[in-house]
């Protein structure tokens, strides 16, 4: 049984740059031979871009997690304890974003879904994306995977539904408290 659960949270940096980085990588390998002085920088400078991701490392032993950035092996984050997880739930935040060039601007409207964990003593930011089913997707199958570990190897209690919070209640009124 695992008692560490570490989830990969994404890339540091975007879809092109790694792709980039790809292919700073095999060029700083093709100028290794010939140029080495050049090919090592490039072949170092292309395996940190690719490398770099945002991760959370959660340990069931201990009771703790580090929210953290992963580089070529080295971790910088914030760590913190918890006695236990108690849910895993999803957000929706309202964005504008606008594009200015020299004859208009066009602005663009959207929704984002932010997933979290939320541990007894602090919550933590794991993705967001801009259609729900995804983010929803990602989540349950966090959920079972923190269920099954939690309830085989160890004592920590987790209510692992996912809670959506961009529904509106069923029985929202409003009152007026105003005299």
């Amino acid at each position: 049984m695992k008692n560490r659960i570490r989830i990969s949270l994404g890339y540091y940096f975007p879809f092109l740059m790694n792709l980039a980085a790809v292919l700073v990588c095999l060029a700083g390998i093709a100028l290794l031979f010939v140029k080495p002085q050049i090919g090592a920088p490039l072949l170092i400078l292309g395996a940190i871009v690719i490398t770099a991701r945002y991760r959370l490392e959660v340990n069931l032993t201990n009771r703790s997690y580090h929210d953290y950035l992963w580089v070529a092996g080295f971790k910088s984050g914030e760590r913190g304890t918890f006695n236990h997880i108690e849910c895993l739930y999803l957000n929706e935040s309202k964005y504008s974003q606008q594009v200015h060039s020299r004859a208009s601007t066009m602005t663009r409207y959207g929704t984002e879904y932010n997933g979290y964990i939320k541990f007894d003593t602090d919550e933590v930011h794991l993705l967001s994306d801009d259609s729900k089913r995804k983010v929803l997707k990602k989540l349950e199958k966090l959920s079972e995977k923190l269920r099954s570990n939690v309830v085989l190897s160890t004592n920590i209690t987790i209510n692992a539904e996912v809670l959506d919070y961009t529904k509106e209640p069923e029985n929202s009124t409003l009152s007026d408290t105003t005299n």
